[in-house]
């Protein structure tokens, strides 16, 4: 009886953190083991993770994101002196006054895997668990691609890089512009000179 109940228990959380999170998708009851988003033609970093500096905005170019957001006034980058991590945060302004800025970023996360778990197992658990999210071929060993959050995650050796697209997805006048994020967020990797 106590095995039913866990059973519905575990049943209805389910359900409940899927309708709940909107973007969220299930990986119950789904199959494991599909490699065929892993790139074949990986050929190793062209950055190795302890060569990279805590300030990662040396990979942003704001000559290129201008050209990405054409109504923008002025990009702008954090100077990284506050970085705990890897990374870096820029900033898109697209109208006159202080606050009016789309807000991006870029960061890289060591791998941290338990023992014995394989890096691709953890990837296509990433890629199910966002009913908006594919897979993106030719940057690293993995590129996932998440559209409700903007978000490009590529699997490099021994470490991740993520780039977060700036966007405002409930500004009425961002969403008319159309913007392709995926599309962005691809130049921008290819553009780092991490890839």
């Amino acid at each position: 009886m106590k095995t039913i109940q866990r059973i519905a228990l575990f049943t209805f959380l389910s359900i409940l953190l899927t309708s709940c999170f909107g973007d969220k998708g299930t990986i119950v009851g789904q199959e494991l083991g599909d490699t065929d988003f892993v790139n074949t033609k990986f050929s190793g970093n062209k950055v190795a993770f302890s060569a990279l500096s805590k300030n990662l905005c040396e990979y942003i170019h704001i000559d290129q994101i201008k050209k990405l957001y054409p109504d923008a006034s002025k990009v702008l980058v954090d100077d990284g002196k506050t970085f705990q991590s890897k990374n870096c945060r820029f900033l898109v302004y697209v109208g006159e006054g202080e606050f009016n800025y789309l807000s991006g970023s870029i960061f890289a996360l060591k791998d941290n895997f338990l023992e014995g778990q394989d890096w691709k197992e953890a990837w296509e658990f990433k890629k199910k668990m966002s009913k908006s999210s594919e897979y993106i071929g030719g940057l690293g060993k993995a590129a996932v691609w998440i559209g409700k959050k903007r978000e490009l995650s590529i699997k490099l050796e021994g470490y991740s890089i993520t780039i977060t697209v700036p966007g405002a997805p409930f500004n009425k006048e961002e969403i008319a512009k159309k913007r392709d994020y995926k599309d962005i967020a691809i130049k921008i990797a290819n553009n780092s000179g991490l890839f």
